[in-house]
C-alpha cells in the first residue's frame, strides 16, 4: 500500500468514527459526563480533600474513657494508663532508633520533635541549630493510624525526595576546629546568606510525608509575589501528582502533611 493511500485510509477511519459518534446519543452523553466528572474529580483531589484533611492543630492530650466488662473503673483506668505508657515507650524507642541510625551518617539531617515543639538540625548526633516551633498542624490521616501502623511508618528515617522554597539552596560547610588563629585564617569563608529575607519551604519525603515550614514574622514589603509563586508551585505539585495517579488509573494516595 502506498503512503498516500495509508494516509487516506487513516483519515477515512477517523471520519467514520466522528460520523458514528455524532449519530450515537449514548456515546455523546457518556463523553459529556466524563468531560464534566474529570475536572470535578481533579478539583476534589487537589483542593477540597487537602483543605479538609490536612490541617489540624496539634495537641497531645487526647484521651478517651473506655469501660471494660468485669473490671472496676479504677482497675480499667490503671490498665489503660499502662497500655498508653507502653505505646509511648514503643514510639520513643522507634524515635531513638532512627536518631541512632542518623548519627552514624556523615550528612546533616532534621530532627522534628513534636513533643517539645522543636526542629533541630543535627550532624552525627550533635545539635548545631535549634528552632522552637510556635505552631504545629498535622494531617488528620496521621491520627487515624493505629499503634502498629504508626510504628511501621516511622520504623526508619525518612529520605528527602524534593523541595520547594522561597530562598535559594546554598551549600553548607562542615569544618574542624582550627588549632590556632593562623590556621583559622586559611580556612574558606562561610557561605553567603540568601538574598530573600522571607523563609518558606516545603520538604517532600518518602512514605508520603510532606513538611511545610513558614516563618512566624510577616513577609517584608515587596516579597508577596515571590511567596505567591511559592504557594502556586505547591498547588502545581499537587495537581501533577493527582494527574499522574489518574493516568495510571489509581486514586492519589493522600499525603501526610505536617505544617510548622
Amino acid at each position: 500500500m502506498k503512503p498516500l493511500e495509508k494516509v487516506r485510509k487513516v483519515f477515512r477511519e477517523i471520519y467514520g468514527f466522528f460520523l458514528w459518534f455524532s449519530r450515537s446519543k449514548p456515546a455523546i452523553i457518556l463523553a459529556v459526563v466524563l468531560t464534566f466528572l474529570l475536572p470535578v474529580y481533579v478539583f476534589y483531589q487537589a483542593v477540597i480533600l487537602p483543605a479538609s484533611t490536612c490541617e489540624r492543630e496539634f495537641s497531645s492530650g487526647d484521651t478517651t474513657e473506655v469501660d471494660l466488662p468485669g473490671i472496676s473503673s479504677d482497675s480499667s483506668q490503671d490498665f489503660l494508663q499502662t497500655v498508653k505508657n507502653i505505646g509511648e515507650l514503643e514510639l520513643e524507642k522507634a524515635y531513638l532508633s532512627d536518631l541512632l541510625v542518623l548519627s552514624k551518617q556523615d550528612s546533616a539531617y532534621l530532627n522534628l520533635n513534636l513533643t517539645d515543639s522543636l526542629l533541630l538540625l543535627e550532624i552525627k548526633g550533635v545539635t548545631v541549630r535549634t528552632c522552637p516551633l510556635t505552631e504545629i498542624r498535622i494531617t488528620r490521616r496521621l491520627r487515624c493510624l493505629n499503634q502498629s501502623q504508626l510504628l511501621q511508618w516511622i520504623s526508619q528515617p525518612f529520605q528527602g525526595r524534593a523541595d520547594l522554597a522561597t530562598i535559594p539552596k546554598i551549600r553548607y560547610v562542615v569544618k574542624e576546629a582550627p588549632k590556632d588563629t593562623s590556621e583559622a585564617a586559611l580556612q574558606s569563608a562561610k557561605p553567603m546568606p540568601p538574598d530573600s529575607s522571607s523563609v518558606f519551604f516545603t520538604l517532600y519525603f518518602d512514605r508520603n510525608l510532606t513538611i511545610e515550614v513558614e516563618q512566624r514574622e510577616d513577609p517584608y514589603e515587596g516579597e508577596e509575589e515571590e511567596i505567591a509563586r511559592y504557594h502556586e508551585r505547591i498547588q502545581n505539585a499537587v495537581r501533577q501528582r493527582t494527574m499522574r495517579a489518574i493516568l495510571h488509573r489509581s486514586a492519589p494516595e493522600p499525603e501526610i502533611l505536617i505544617r510548622l
